[in-house]
């Protein structure tokens, strides 16, 4: 009986079964032994490049944040500018 414990006779096996499975008890490839301090020094490099990259953006960010708030301040672009169409009034 294939399809292991839990097979139905019933029920017809799928064609891409059986190479799974031949896949599965074939003897998997070695790993390197160097292989978890390579992936602990590239995940250090990716995490000290992100934090990199997060600080950097927040930098430039509050930068600019304190640019437009000294231009808004000196400018004060809320306000109307003078209106020039009506001559003075006399008096």
């Amino acid at each position: 009986m294939t399809g292991g414990p839990h097979a139905r006779p019933d029920v017809p096996q799928d064609p891409k079964e059986a190479p799974v499975r031949r896949l599965m008890e074939t003897a998997h490839p070695p790993v390197p032994p160097d292989l978890t301090r390579r992936a602990v020094a590239r995940g250090g490099r990716l995490l000290r490049v992100r934090n990199a990259a997060r600080t950097l953006a927040w930098t430039v960010l509050a930068g600019a944040t304190v640019l437009f708030l000294r231009w808004a301040a000196a400018t004060e672009p809320w306000r109307l500018p003078p209106d020039r169409l009506t001559p003075p009034w006399p008096g």
